[in-house]
């Protein structure tokens, strides 16, 4: 359970709800780190540009992407 309160869906801004829209069809749930961070839209939108980044770097391919996060999620006990 998260130590801070994110924002619900009803409350959040229109461009924060669009993204728990987006999250909701992809993963079927709005993630506790999203309700958080849609407290501060300035602070989502910054995090989804370095995701995005690195993603269009090629860097990182995008299944292994993935598997860091399912990975990453294990190690901290979070269903992904």
């Amino acid at each position: 359970m998260s130590r801070i309160k994110g924002v619900t869906k009803e409350e959040a801004p229109e461009e924060v709800r669009a993204i728990f829209e987006e999250q909701e069809k992809r993963y079927g749930f709005v993630s506790n780190t999203a309700r958080v961070y849609g407290l501060r839209p300035t602070i989502q939108k910054g995090v989804q540009a370095l995701g995005q980044g690195i993603l269009a770097s090629g860097l990182i391919d995008g299944e292994l992407r993935h598997l860091l996060c399912v990975k990453t999620a294990n190690i901290n006990g979070c269903p992904f």
